[in-house]
């Protein structure tokens, strides 16, 4: 309709009479009422209805598949347009359907696009696809997705896992915004220097699991939602990260029956000495040796399984003479707890993590676990120093296995 214009003619034609004029006149008229008429105003102006603009957003815009035939749904939110086409750029990496539903095919990376009209929009799509491997050879490192994780499998009834020393800051996963970002200085070298004394001492080797990203990238031992803070990359790399470790503790499990977890951190408390985390607070370990055998602590502990077949009292398995920290001390390692320092008192204490309380016996399983807390002198701090350590502590694991355990090195009968 025109409002405040001049009507055109009823009849354009005058020179046209009856029926056919009549009938081209109203032909015209609905014309230009509808099409041309809205066009012009009074004032000579240009009125111009648009109609809406498509638009399409997508969500998520980049997506992480691990492994063939996983899947993810793409939603798009369309405005203004018909519905959505899907399109995959590359079917043999990834395929979509109708429903914006896209499935991994094989390790790659291709774009998925959304068409509606004339807008579209796309979203990135990286499938990894990890190589079947029907069991891990002893001494070969296997890594997980872009070198993240490394695991180094072992033949020992021994896991060490190091989740705060890696070093690699990639820009497809951002810096966390909240948690604690200290990088522990040395403690991957650490661990494969411990690494290199049980192969010297024992000629077999610990199963060794180490976390390459820097702690403002992943902090693999917290859960998932503080470690990864949402970002796909950093989620990947910690499932990875804990799955090396179930995949070496059910290895130990199948060859002894149970075994030993140790987790390196460093840390820079005033004390220069290790802090044995077994998850009990430093309250629980001011407690007399009688109070910590009654009191049901073992249960509560990442040795529990261990605590449940010794026949020695826990507080024995804590700090007594045949302790972890006694059999460190006689390498020289002072560390708490342990017979010279049964409890940090109000001294600053780790008493274990994440990785400790879900990959030792706590809650079931055979692995009892312990995490490690390094000072830097004398340990961390020189090559010379970490080859010392990895020699005392291959000793010191030996020596508290075989009187726990009854085994280390052999299967036991």
């Amino acid at each position: 309709m025109v409002t405040g214009c001049s009507a055109p003619p009823l009849n354009p034609f005058p020179e046209k009479t009856g029926w056919v004029a009549a009938r081209v006149s109203t032909v015209l008229v609905r014309f230009l009422s509808f099409v041309v008429a809205p066009l012009f105003c009074a004032c000579g102006g240009l009125e111009v209805e648009v109609s809406p603009v498509t638009s399409i957003d997508l969500t998520p815009t980049a997506v992480l598949l691990v492994g063939a035939g996983s899947t993810v749904v793409i939603q798009a939110a369309v405005t203004g347009g018909p519905s959505v086409v899907w399109a995959s750029g590359d079917p043999t990496v990834a395929t979509v359907d109708a429903t914006g539903r896209v499935t991994a095919v094989a390790t790659g990376a291709t774009e998925v696009t959304a068409h509606s009209g004339s807008a579209s929009a796309s979203a990135e799509v990286e499938v990894w696809a990890p190589p079947a491997v029907t069991r891990h050879e002893p001494g070969v490192s296997y890594f997980g997705r872009a070198d993240y994780v490394e695991y180094v499998p072992g033949d020992l009834p021994l896991v060490v896992s190091v989740p705060h020393g890696g070093a690699l800051t990639p820009t497809e996963i951002p810096d966390r915004p909240t948690g604690t970002t200290v990088t522990d200085v040395n403690t991957v070298e650490t661990s494969r220097a411990v690494r290199d004394a049980f192969l010297q001492r024992t000629g077999r080797a610990p199963h060794l699991v180490i976390a390459h990203l820097k702690r403002t990238k992943l902090d693999p031992n917290r859960e998932i939602v503080e470690a990864a803070q949402g970002n796909p990359y950093a989620e990947n790399a910690w499932a990875e990260f804990q799955a090396y470790i179930d995949v070496a503790e059910e290895r130990i499990v199948e060859d002894y029956g149970s075994g030993l977890f140790l987790e390196i951190h460093g840390h820079g408390h005033a004390i220069a000495r290790v802090e044995l985390g077994y998850l009990l607070s430093a309250a629980t370990l001011d407690l007399d040796d009688e109070t910590v055998d009654a009191g049901g602590y073992a249960a509560l502990s990442s040795i529990r399984a261990l605590a449940a077949t010794s026949p020695h009292p826990f507080s024995r398995l804590l700090r007594g003479d045949r302790s972890f920290g006694a059999l460190l001390a006689e390498q020289g390692v002072p560390s708490v707890p342990s017979p010279a320092a049964p409890s940090p008192g109000e001294a600053e204490y780790f008493s274990g993590g994440y990785n400790t309380d879900r990959h030792g016996s706590l809650h079931g399983g055979t692995v009892s676990g312990i995490q490690m807390e390094l000072h830097s002198p004398g340990i961390r701090d020189t090559e010379e120093n970490r080859r010392a350590f990895g020699v005392g502590l291959a000793r010191a694991v030996e020596g508290y296995m075989l009187a726990h355990w009854g085994f280390f090195a052999e299967p036991p009968p």
